[in-house]
C-alpha cells in the first residue's frame, strides 16, 4: 500500500499564488460527494478550473475503503470509473482534458498508471511492475513511478507515445518518484542522493539535485509542482524546526517562510506568476496556505461569504488564473474537494474581423504578461459572449500586456491593463483582425495557399481545413481569399 499512499496523498499538486492583497477573496464552489455522505479529495487542476481526484464510495464487500477517480467541471462531478479494477484515483490532468492516475486492486498488492482521454480510461501499466501516473502535460507526456513488488524499490518515469523511460535517480542507488512535468518536459520529484532523498529536476536526460536548507545530517527535500515557466516548489528540512516550503529558480532555494502559528508548511503547486499553495501544521489543524511572492497566509482567511462554515485544510493546486483546487470540511462534517475561484479578473469586449459564424464557440488565447515583456504570467482560453463581452478570473494585481489571439486571427496586445487585484476590470476593447490560416501572426502568401489548398471544401471533404474558412460560412471560397487579400501582409501584436 505504500504507493497508494503516496499516489493518494503526497503526489497532490497544489499551486500558489502571486503577491496577497488584502482585498483579493476567494468564492468557493464544492465538488460534492460520489456517494451521499462519503468525503471527496481534489488532487489537480488545468487551466479552464476542472478539477480530478478521488471519492469514497460505498463499502465494497469484505473492505471499507473504496474510492473512485472524478472530474468535476463546469459544476459537474462525473465518476471515471476504474477499467474493471476495484478502486482508482485520478492525480493530474492537463488543460487538453487528459486524466492520469492509478488503478488499484483490493488487495493493494497491484496498481497500474492510467490515462484518462474522451471518455476512455485506459491502463498504461507495466507487467510484472507496480506503477502509478502522477502528472501529465500538454503535450500528453505523463510522468510517476514503478515498484519492483520484490524488493519495494521505486524509480521515476516518463512515458511518451506509448513508451516508458526509465529516469533513475541522482546517484545511482534507492528509491525515487517523478511529482510534476511541465510543457517543456521538465520532471520534478525526489529521489534517493545519499542516500538521504533530495528533490531534483529533470530535462534531456540531465539530473540536478535541487539540495536542502538544512546542513545537518539527514537533510531532505522533495519537488512537488514546476510551472511551465520553469518554477520549483516544495518542501524542504531546516537546520532546526520542521520543514518549510521553497521555490527553486535560477539555481537557488528560496525560504517562503511560515505564516504566523504554523510549525511547518509543505508546498503542492505553483504557477508562472509564483504563486504558491499548500498546507502548513497549525497547533489545532493543518490550514491551506497561500503566498503570493510576499507573505505567506491563511487560506482561510482570504475565503467570501461562500466559505461560510467551511474549512479549508488543504490546497492542492493552483492554476495561473489563481484558481486553486484545494479540500476542506464542509459544515455537514464531511471532507469535500472544492474549488476555489478569486474574486478579480478582467474583462470587456473583443469582436472578430470579418466572422459570420457564431463567435461564441470559437476558443480565444489570452495571455498576460509582464508590462513591456514576452514573459507570460497567465494563460486563459476565453469565449465571447453573444453581446461580444468576455470575463477571465485572475489573482494577479499590477499592470500587464494582455494578449489575445483567435485561430485564424492575429494577435492583438493591450498595453498597460492595471489588475486591480480584486472585483473585476471590464475596460478591455480590441477587434481581432482575420486572415491567419496558418497562425503565424502574419497575413502573407502562406495564408494564400492554404486557402488554395482547401479551395471548395466543405467540412467532410479530404481537402478541409477549418482555418480557411475564415469568415465561418462552412465553406472556402472567394470570400476567404478575399479576407486574406484585404488584410495582406499584416501583423499581429500592432
Amino acid at each position: 500500500m505504500r504507493g497508494v499512499v503516496r499516489s493518494l496523498f503526497q503526489v497532490l499538486v497544489l499551486a500558489l499564488a502571486g503577491p496577497v492583497f488584502s482585498q483579493l477573496s476567494y468564492s468557493l464552489t464544492s465538488a460534492g460527494s460520489l456517494s451521499p455522505g462519503k468525503p471527496t479529495n481534489a488532487t489537480g487542476i488545468n487551466a479552464l478550473g476542472q478539477v480530478v481526484g478521488w471519492g469514497y464510495m460505498d463499502e465494497m464487500a469484505g473492505f471499507d475503503q473504496v474510492y473512485h477517480p472524478f472530474l468535476f467541471a463546469n459544476g459537474t462531478l462525473t465518476d471515471l470509473g476504474t477499467a474493471g479494477w476495484d478502486m482508482a484515483a485520478a492525480n493530474g490532468i492537463n488543460d487538453q482534458g487528459q486524466i492520469v492516475g492509478v488503478l488499484v486492486s483490493a488487495t493493494g498488492f497491484s496498481q497500474d498508471a492510467f490515462s484518462y482521454a474522451g471518455g476512455i480510461m485506459t491502463d498504461i501499466g507495466v507487467s510484472g511492475s507496480v506503477t502509478c501516473a502522477t502528472a501529465v502535460n500538454t503535450e500528453g507526456q505523463i510522468v510517476g513511478y514503478s515498484e519492483d513488488p520484490m524488493t519495494g524499490i521505486q524509480n521515476p518515469f516518463l512515458y511518451s507515445d506509448g513508451v516508458y523511460s526509465d529516469l533513475g535517480t541522482i546517484a545511482g542507488i534507492g528509491d525515487g518518484q517523478a511529482l510534476a512535468v511541465n510543457d517543456s518536459a521538465t520532471v520534478v520529484g525526489w529521489c534517493a542522493a545519499t542516500p538521504y532523498y533530495h528533490a531534483f529536476s529533470w530535462s534531456n536526460g540531465q539530473f540536478t539535485d535541487l539540495g536542502t536548507f538544512g546542513i545537518q545530517p539527514g537533510a531532505e527535500s522533495v519537488a512537488r509542482a514546476i510551472s511551465n515557466s520553469g518554477l520549483i516548489a516544495g518542501q524542504s528540512n531546516m537546520t532546526s524546526g520542521g520543514p518549510h516550503v521553497f521555490i527553486y529558480s535560477n539555481g537557488q532555494m528560496q525560504d517562503l517562510g511560515l505564516f504566523s502559528g504554523a510549525y511547518w508548511a509543505d508546498a503542492f503547486g505553483v504557477n508562472d506568476a509564483g504563486q504558491v499553495v499548500g498546507w502548513a501544521s497549525c497547533s489545532d489543524r493543518m490550514h491551506a496556505f497561500f503566498y503570493s511572492g510576499l507573505t505567506m497566509v491563511d487560506l482561510n482567511t482570504l475565503l467570501d461569504s461562500s466559505g461560510a462554515g467551511w474549512f479549508v485544510d488543504q490546497a492542492i493546486a493552483i492554476n495561473d488564473a489563481g484558481q486553486i483546487a484545494a479540500n476542506a470540511l464542509g459544515p455537514d462534517g464531511v471532507g469535500h474537494a472544492v474549488l476555489l475561484t478569486p474574486n478579480a479578473g478582467c474583462g470587456g469586449n473583443l469582436s472578430l474581423d470579418s466572422y459570420s459564424g457564431d463567435s461564441t464557440k470559437v476558443p480565444l488565447s489570452v495571455e498576460v504578461r509582464k508590462a513591456g515583456t514576452l514573459q507570460v504570467l497567465q494563460r486563459q482560453i476565453v469565449y465571447v459572449k453573444a453581446n461580444g463581452t468576455f470575463s477571465f478570473p485572475s489573482a494577479l494585481k499590477g499592470t500587464f500586456d494582455v494578449a489575445v489571439k483567435g485561430s485564424h486571427w492575429l494577435r492583438k496586445t493591450l498595453h498597460g491593463v492595471v489588475f486591480p487585484g480584486h472585483g473585476y476590470v471590464s475596460g478591455l476593447s480590441a477587434s481581432l483582425v482575420n486572415g491567419d490560416v496558418n497562425g503565424d501572426n502574419t497575413i502573407n502568401l502562406a495564408d494564400l495557399t492554404a486557402v488554395s489548398a482547401a479551395w471548395r471544401s466543405t467540412p467532410g471533404s479530404a481537402n478541409w481545413n477549418p482555418n480557411a474558412d475564415l469568415n465561418g460560412d462552412g465553406a472556402v471560397n472567394l470570400a476567404d481569399w478575399m479576407i486574406v487579400a484585404q488584410n495582406w501582409r499584416m501583423s499581429g501584436d500592432q
